[in-house]
């Protein structure tokens, strides 16, 4: 079977909504998820990298209030594991892996394997014959592996990316679904 990496941020947790809570309730700031129109997330809030990362941290500690992407997610993402074997492929922190893995049960999310990277951009090293991801750099970082597809979630920091014969990009689950049959049934991937 295919194998697929998800990835966690962005495409199945809606970690950026609860950022944007979090941020506002601190710094009397106004943000939406929309507002995020760039890949450094950090810039836009006009903090650190460092800043940045420690409060998605604080949202994932507090997993019980984080909202999934989509309604039903649960059965969308068993959909894409009826024909692939999924695992959740992710650059979350050490210390917010348990409670990933938490959320991930209490949304009923099935998955083979959790795989944790230092970064999005190391992703590209493993080995997966389709990547659903967010992240920008992964993309760029795809387009010259070969035998390798992506599906970028479309995200306000992302909306730059363009489609190219090995990136497609999907607005919701149902597409990633839909995306995903339409490279298997056009490349060697079975």
């Amino acid at each position: 079977m295919p194998r697929i990496a998800v990835d966690l941020d962005g495409v199945l947790a809606n970690t950026m909504q609860t950022f944007c809570k979090i941020i506002n309730a601190s710094r009397s700031t106004h943000f939406q998820v929309s507002s995020f129109n760039s890949w450094k997330a950090w810039e836009t809030a006009g903090i650190s990298k460092e800043e940045f990362f420690h409060i998605l941290d604080e949202a994932w500690l507090d997993w019980q209030n984080l909202p999934p992407t989509e309604e039903n997610l649960s059965k969308k993402v068993g959909k894409l594991r009826e024909f692939s074997t999924l695992d959740i492929v992710t650059g979350r922190s050490l210390e917010t892996v348990a409670p990933a893995k938490r959320w991930l049960k209490n949304q009923e999310i099935g998955f083979r394997e959790f795989v944790r990277t230092d970064s999005s951009i190391e992703k590209a090293d493993l080995h997966y014959d389709i990547f659903v991801d967010d992240s920008p750099e992964l993309m760029s970082a795809l387009t010259s592996k070969p035998n390798c597809h992506a599906i970028l979630y479309s995200q306000p920091w992302n909306a730059e990316v363009q489609q190219t014969p090995k990136i497609s990009r999907a607005d919701s689950w149902d597409q990633i679904i839909e995306r995903a049959l339409t490279i298997l049934r056009r490349s060697s991937v079975s």
